[in-house]
């Protein structure tokens, strides 16, 4: 199941939208960085959360059970499943992404390769409550020798209050205060020639957890979160398109999934316990991820926790062979609990 001839035309063809074709790589941060996107709204409703908490209810030891019904404020990191732009059918490439950040041919395969969450407050379950999210391209990086280029293109995105009921105005656009910013960094790779992933150097974390959970994720729960997030990227739904045009061996975990399978098992098994009987909150203020090896559907994967300091965690997950594949560095603060609690946001 190579990519054919007329798929690779229909790259070319979607890659005009983005002009690339036959302008050269030191041309495209000054381009790419000077895109235009329009700004995404979208409610505060929990539907999309309580979706992504019933999928994730077999997967992660909960803690918090008695309370998944009255609660607040809208879990972190689960922004990642709002926010999407709509991207027409026609649009998307053959892999099933969308052009708004690609670099164009020749550079055809897309990863997650990691980045960064700043939480300045927790964003509230609002009956008509709207928000935005601006996004752009803060940054476009150009590694590895000629031929076998790298882009990594980093994606800023800035979430805040809009609208307050159904009749107020879009000017109601409050741009001075952005509860949460995200930097996601994708990296764009040229086609691959056909051959199986072989195996990596395994480099594992250097001390124990603090606390581990070990499952497998399903197809299933990767169809199901593609759902969420609008993403029809054909590597985590399709295996024989893994095997016979991207060389893996089977479908791959999402990377986004990934940030918010290790904020919640932190959230669950550390900061939840900690506010019990309380009077202040422990909250995720920061983190900063990196992917550094493919996860996989049908293979054990490992959730590890470990405290550096009083506010600093490391967490990350290995692979079935217990190899770092993610590694993330979370920061954590104590404030009372519903800080900044609004009658409206």
């Amino acid at each position: 199941m190579r990519i054919t001839s007329t798929q690779l035309q229909r790259f070319a063809d979607c890659a005009k939208l983005v002009d690339r074709q036959a302008r050269p790589l030191s041309h495209l941060k000054k381009e790419m960085t000077s895109r235009k996107f329009p700004v995404l709204y979208d409610d505060c409703s929990r539907i999309r959360s309580d979706l992504l908490d019933a999928t994730l209810h077999d997967v992660l030891p909960r803690q918090e059970q008695s309370l998944e019904k009255t609660r607040r404020y809208m879990p972190q990191p689960y922004h990642l499943v709002y926010f999407h732009p709509a991207t027409r059918l026609s649009s998307l490439f053959p892999d099933g992404t969308d052009p708004l950040h690609s670099p164009g041919m020749p550079f055809s395969r897309r990863m997650w390769a990691g980045g960064d969450i700043t939480f300045d407050d927790h964003l509230p379950f609002k009956d008509f409550a709207i928000l935005r999210c601006n996004e752009s391209i803060k940054d476009v990086e150009i590694k590895g020798v000629q031929g076998d280029e790298k882009i990594f293109v980093t994606i800023e995105r800035k979430i805040g209050y809009m609208a307050k009921g159904p009749g107020d105005s879009l000017a109601d656009l409050d741009e001075q205060y952005d509860p949460l910013i995200e930097n996601r960094k994708l990296v764009f790779m040229r086609e691959r020639s056909l051959r199986l992933d072989t195996p990596a150097n395994i480099i594992k974390y250097p001390h124990e957890p603090d606390a581990r959970h070990t499952f497998i994720p399903s197809p299933a729960l990767l169809f199901r979160f593609s759902a969420l997030t609008f993403n029809a990227h054909a590597i985590h739904l399709d295996r024989r398109y893994c095997q016979e045009v991207e060389g893996y061996r089977n479908l791959l975990v999402h990377g986004p999934l990934s940030v918010v399978l290790m904020l919640q098992f932190l959230t669950e098994h550390v900061l939840y316990r900690h506010r019990v009987g309380k009077s202040r909150d422990r909250v995720i203020t920061r983190v900063a991820y990196r992917n550094l090896a493919p996860l996989y559907a049908d293979e054990g994967m490992a959730l590890c926790i470990r405290q550096k300091e009083e506010h600093l965690w490391e967490t990350w997950i290995e692979g079935p062979e217990g190899g770092l594949a993610v590694r993330a560095s979370v920061r954590t603060a104590e404030k009372p609990p519903m800080q900044r609690e609004r009658d409206t946001p």
